[in-house]
């Protein structure tokens, strides 16, 4: 947990620090503003568990998230975002299957918007941090994650409305292992669906 903490803040320090550099407004910050936000929509999530016949799994459902972020002469916005995703329960039959799964990301995004005078923005942008993925009987575990997004933004005075295609993947697995089964769980691979909604202050 201490190597995840310790890469997650200097893969935080490193992404901003790069943003403020490439674009040149290391000396601007004074004109960036401040937004919190929140996100939510359908995912569509890849479940193995190697050691199963059969057992790859993608299914939809609904996750959220926090926002917290800052942007720039609105052409370029930096956030943390702390999502939570839970995938259905994976059954593959009676005495196979895995219940409870949850994962928790800890993420910090960074985007590029094109064409800020128009009332609609598209906008690309890459996404790293951190994923814990839990399950009954399996322990739970963080993992670095990664991925990447795209959408757009209407802006209604200090009210962002964004809708967008987000893809989140990440190097976690897990292991249980008893008399009957040897099981290494992976939740990754996911596809979203998102709708957002964020205040500038």
């Amino acid at each position: 947990m201490k190597k995840i903490t310790s890469l997650f803040t200097a893969l935080t320090i490193s992404a901003v620090s790069s943003v403020a550099m490439a674009t040149g407004w290391e000396d601007d910050w004074s004109t960036s503003d401040v937004f919190v936000g929140l996100e939510g929509g359908y995912s569509k999530t890849k479940v193995k568990v190697d050691g199963v016949s059969g057992s790859d799994k993608s299914d939809n459902t609904g996750f959220f998230g926090l926002r917290l972020g800052s942007s720039w002469e609105d052409e370029a916005r930096a956030y943390f975002t702390l999502g939570y995703n839970k995938p259905k329960d994976a059954h593959w039959s009676d005495s196979e299957q895995v219940k409870n799964i949850k994962q928790l990301n800890l993420l910090i995004s960074a985007d590029y918007m094109f064409m800020p005078e128009w009332d609609l923005q598209p906008f690309v942008g890459l996404t790293i941090g951190a994923t814990e993925t839990k399950a009954d009987n399996f322990k739970k575990k963080w993992g670095f994650a990664y991925g990447a997004q795209a959408g757009v933004i209407y802006q209604i005075d200090n009210v962002d409305l964004e809708a967008g295609l987000k893809y989140l993947t990440n190097s976690s697995d897990h292991r249980w292992h008893n008399s009957d089964h040897d099981w290494k769980l992976k939740v990754n691979d996911s596809r979203q669906f998102y709708v957002a909604a964020s205040i500038h202050f």
